[in-house]
């Protein structure tokens, strides 16, 4: 629509320009009176100021006159609140721009006051005197006056205050509306005179009307020419049509601008043209559109009749169609004027308003793009008010991204380079207005969490300078807050960059106001919904855990009593089962009271360490005890268990919502409904009353468990001779609130119940009579054992080891030498003689007198004596009476055989294919068959051991001393063959498990150690430490696999 010529007229003076661009403006108002409402004076309050220019405003927008003829016109007045001096000067040009009226309001309580406010009210009318008709002063006093335009007793008016005044004394203002209505009377008969005036004019003596901007370049031109002549009856007659359209006469008015555009059109006056096709527009819409005025139509008038009506009594009036096409021409002519570009934009907002309301959207929108086209000399403010006017009639025909758009270049002009009084606040509430057109909410339910809604990079931008304004404003809680919504619904458009660089933003700003999942409450009013981190840390899994197997709710089954004959039926009847199963509801039962546990794994998507404190289970329905929980999840972490827990406080049905976690400075409300590859949004569990709750104690000593039982709650342990007998105390004590009135005891155990039977007795009967058992209290019961064995033990044991002799017959007799209380050795004279003699271990009780430093030779003593003490060698001569006993005094031990002396701190239990392997037991397996090797160690110590390495190696023995462990090529491993062990509690367990394939046959044996780390030299040396001090034990004798190859 902007055209391409150049300016036409020469370089205006910069003084002649509208000052203020009135955006509001409707074609309504080129038919309104304009007057000015203004507060004088310091007394008065904006409250009262308000009320009374709505007052006013309701009651003179639109009033009836009669005129002299007796006809009936329709008047409108335009109330403004401001107006500069310097758009008067556009009065000739537009008559609708003139202000014609002054009402002030004043409050005074002297004659001081009273003086001043008449002074400041003379001064405006000073300010305006070249186009005011006349004023009006409404005056709050103490006193009421004896009449209404005159002060009260004791008050008097300056007498250079001419104006009329009006005196309350208060602000009830009973008649105000009746003084307003007469004040605007008057003012209509002075412009109806001024029009009478004008059109009892002369054609040949007209004088002719400028613009602010013409008057210097019409200085010494021949007015008196042909075409100056025409120029001045044109402009002199879309005058008077200014004036009958104000005067409340459209139809006269159109005939003037009618003729006007001719004459103009013909001298070619552009300018003047295109303000003539206004005036043409402005009446038609006058007209046909009688209703749409704006803010300040306060009054509904009946619908115009048709067009083939008003065409026939008007026969100028433009169609609606033809409006549009006047507006374009005036338009295109104002744009041939540099200095009319605030005409120009004026007149493409009202256009545009026009096309509103005749429902033509592109047509408007084609007005709205030459405005944004017009360069103005703006100051910040009126830039402001351009782009937020732009931004309601986007706004107004569905326009949304482009009314942002207009929205968010105002913000910026709030807080440009140019602003004086930059307003961070100002910026950023429209920042926030502008969101909705790029398809943004701030409320993180309305974000699609999966898919994509609007333009992720250009809503990354408008959050990003959200931040920054409310960073500005000093306001971090918002700053964090829409950090923390930004990382919630633009994560997976953020570069993983952009993921570091925002999360440790945040992590910054949260230290001045921590975030938390509640609405923040602007001054303004605006709700900033919650935002949750739901993606830091990620969660993989979330899962409900069944209570342990020994705290799982056991229904008990009764028999059920035959009460006769029955009837059954094959058919099912749907309607007698309307059980509605939710999905979602888990199939097994929490205890009220009892630990319940919800298993996750969480990922930490940042390169940095991500510490989450303060989880919790987001419970609803009855009460719940969240636990909280801490974590440290190491730089982008594979996923890691975690496990919350909690107790019910209430019996009924308990919804697992999500959980709440506190990273990063914010407190987030991670619920599974939003949260991605959650199978259910929410978790039912029942929770049952309280059940009875025990602990079992045995008098056994306690040592390690084997057992890989989750319900495995104590162990002991006890060893026992075949066909030896004893007994053992169970302790049931009631660990929970509720009593006890029923015990079932049962062994669960793989051997066969006849076996089980004679193992284990115990009375139920005695049990019994000690029930019920109180909260607190305890029973007990003996149970009888008895080592019921058909087998015969290995003949190596790790209670033993040999001590293997050479012994030499040094007489010439026969000799028999008894190594053993059963075992007797017949040696002939001068005969050597290997013998292997059993004898027990030194116990570990012997070593506990331990507790000097630096060598070993104590420990050598101790083991010296216990095997001295424990070895019997007694010989006899036979054939004479002689005999005598073999002393082992002074033996010396190394290391390696002080490792076989001394009883090992470890207890091994190895498994081959979950099957326990006993000393010397023949194994054999399939080539290519894959063998699990499980290795427990129980650490029989009453001190922890530190520092253990357990390995698990293969070889073969070629028997001739040299041991092959380079086994690459012959079988495979699966798993870690050696582990760390960092600490072996007292009475500790630590198990390992690996699995082996071979690929080649024949006999392999497993060398299977646990080693300690060697103890720093000279280093004082406890019980405990001698025991962990560098030595390596070994499962002896290794065992032996045979491979075959089927």
């Amino acid at each position: 629509m902007r055209s391409a010529i150049s300016v036409i007229l020469s370089s205006p003076v910069p003084d002649n320009k509208m000052s203020h661009p009135d955006y509001e403006q409707t074609a309504h108002d080129h038919a309104a009176l304009l007057l000015l409402l203004r507060p004088v004076g310091t007394q008065i309050k904006p409250k009262t100021v308000s009320r009374l220019c709505e007052r006013i405003v309701k009651a003179g927008s639109r009033f009836s006159v009669s005129d002299s003829s007796g006809g009936t016109r329709e008047i409108l007045a335009r109330f403004v609140r401001e107006h500069p001096v310097e758009n008067n000067d556009w009065g000739d040009f537009q008559t609708h721009r003139r202000l014609l009226g002054l009402i002030t309001f004043g409050k005074y309580d002297n004659q001081t006051e009273l003086n001043e406010l008449c002074r400041l009210h003379e001064t405006l009318k000073v300010k305006y005197s070249s186009t005011l008709y006349d004023s009006r002063a409404i005056l709050f006093g103490p006193l009421e006056s004896n009449g209404r335009h005159e002060p009260p007793p004791g008050y008097t008016t300056p007498s250079n205050f001419k104006t009329r005044a009006i005196f309350y004394a208060d602000e009830a203002c009973p008649d105000l509306e009746t003084q307003t209505a007469e004040y605007l009377n008057f003012l209509f008969w002075i412009l109806e005179s001024k029009r009478l005036e004008r059109s009892r004019e002369k054609i040949d003596r007209v004088s002719l009307l400028l613009a602010p901007f013409e008057k210097k370049d019409f200085i010494g031109l021949d007015l008196e020419s042909r075409n100056n002549k025409k120029r001045c009856v044109g402009r002199m007659t879309k005058h008077l049509g200014d004036l009958c359209l104000q005067a409340g006469l459209p139809a006269d008015a159109l005939n003037n601008y009618n003729s006007a555009a001719n004459i103009l059109q013909a001298v070619n006056d552009w300018l003047w043209l295109g303000a003539a096709y206004e005036g043409l527009c402005a009446a038609s819409v006058l007209v046909l559109y009688p209703n749409i005025r704006g803010s300040q139509a306060l009054t509904v008038l009946p619908a115009p009749p048709s067009i083939d009506m008003v065409k026939a009594s008007m026969p100028h009036i433009l169609l609606p169609e033809e409006i549009s096409k006047k507006y374009r021409e005036a338009i295109v002519h104002y744009s041939k004027y540099q200095y009319a570009g605030i005409i120009e934009t004026e007149a493409s907002f009202k256009a545009t308003r026009i096309s509103i309301e005749q429902n033509c959207t592109l047509q408007a929108a084609s007005y709205l793009n030459n405005v944004i086209l017009i360069n103005l000399s703006l100051s910040e403010q009126e830039k402001i008010d351009r782009f937020t006017t732009l931004s309601n009639l986007y706004t107004s025909f569905g326009f949304d991204r482009k009314a942002s758009f207009c929205l968010r270049l105002a913000a910026t002009r709030h807080v440009s380079q140019n602003n004086p009084n930059p307003d961070w606040q100002q910026c950023y509430n429209l920042m926030l207005q502008a969101i909705s057109g790029f398809k943004l909410s701030l409320d993180p339910v309305d974000m699609p969490p999966d898919g994509q809604r609007g333009w992720p990079a250009l809503q990354i931008q408008i959050i990003n300078e959200l931040v920054a304004a409310a960073n500005r404003m000093g306001n971090p809680a918002l700053a964090t807050r829409h950090l923390t919504f930004l990382l919630q619904t633009m994560y997976n458009h953020l570069t993983l960059t952009e993921r570091k660089d925002i999360a440790l933003q945040l992590q910054n700003v949260s230290q001045q106001c921590e975030g938390a999942p509640v609405p923040l409450v602007l001054d303004s009013g605006t709700v900033i919904p919650p935002a949750n981190l739901l993606n830091i840390p990620k969660t993989k899994l979330f899962t409900l855990k069944n209570m342990q197997p020994h705290l799982q709710p056991q229904k008990i089954e009764r028999v059920k009593e035959d009460h006769g004959p029955f009837l059954f039926t094959p058919i099912n009847f749907g309607s007698l089962e309307r059980k509605n199963i939710s999905k979602s509801k888990v199939d097994y039962l929490w205890v009220e009271g009892d630990i319940c546990e919800v298993s996750m794994q969480l990922i930490n998507p940042l390169p940095f360490e991500l510490h989450v404190s303060n989880m919790r289970l987001l419970t609803n329905g009855i009460v719940f005890e969240s636990i909280p929980e801490s974590i440290n999840l190491p730089a982008e972490s594979s996923p890691i268990a975690v496990t919350l827990a909690g107790r019910p406080k209430e019996v009924g049905d308990l919804e697992i919502l999500g959980f709440s976690t506190h990273t990063l400075g914010v407190k987030s409300n991670c619920r599974l409904r939003y949260m991605e590859s959650m199978l259910h949004p929410q978790y039912t569990v029942e929770v049952i009353p309280a059940l009875p709750r025990i602990d079992v104690a045995t008098s056994l000593p306690q040592t390690a468990s084997f057992s890989s039982g989750d319900n495995i709650v104590t162990s002991a342990s006890i060893s026992l001779y075949g066909g030896e007998s004893a007994e053992c105390t169970v302790t049931i004590t009631n660990a929970g609130q509720v009593p006890i009135e029923m015990i079932e005891l049962s062994v669960q155990s793989a051997l066969d119940t006849l076996t089980e039977s004679k193992i284990f007795k115990w009375s139920d009967e005695n049990l019994m009579t000690q029930l019920p058992l109180q909260p607190g209290s305890s029973a007990s019961l003996t149970l009888y054992l008895y080592a019921a064995t058909d087998f015969v033990a290995p003949s190596i044991r790790n209670v033993q080891f040999y001590l293997v002799l050479d012994v030499s017959n040094m007489t010439n007799h026969e000799m028999e030498l008894h190594y053993t209380q059963n075992k007797c050795i017949y040696m002939e004279g001068k005969e050597p003689c290997r013998i292997p003699v059993p004898v027990d271990r030194c116990p570990l009780n012997k070593l506990s007198m331990l507790n000097g430093a630096g060598d070993t030779s104590e420990l050598q003593k101790i083991c010296a004596e216990h095997i001295a003490s424990l070895v019997d060698l007694r010989w006899q001569l036979l054939g004479t009476e002689s005999t005598g006993k073999a002393t082992l005094s002074g033996i010396t031990l190394t290391q390696d055989m002080l490792d076989l002396v001394r009883m090992s701190p470890l207890q091994w239990e190895i498994t081959i294919n979950d099957i326990i392997v006993k000393a010397q037991e023949e194994l054999s397996c399939a080539l290519g068959e894959c063998i699990s090797v499980g290795v427990g160690v129980c650490n029989a110590l009453e001190h922890p051991l530190s520092d253990l390495t357990l390995s698990i190696n293969f070889y073969q023995d070629h028997h001739n001393g040299v041991n092959n462990y380079q086994l690459e090529t012959r079988l495979s491993i699966a798993g870690a063959n050696k582990v760390m062990l960092p600490t072996l509690q007292e009475y500790g367990r630590a198990y390992h498990e690996c699995r082996v394939v071979f690929f080649t046959s024949g006999q392999y044996k497993i060398d299977i150690q646990c080693s300690s780390k060697e103890s720093a030299p000279n280093s004082p040396i406890l019980y405990s430490e001698l025991i962990n001090a560098g030595h390596t034990w070994r499962y002896i004798p290794p065992i032996e696999i045979t491979v075959d190859d089927y």
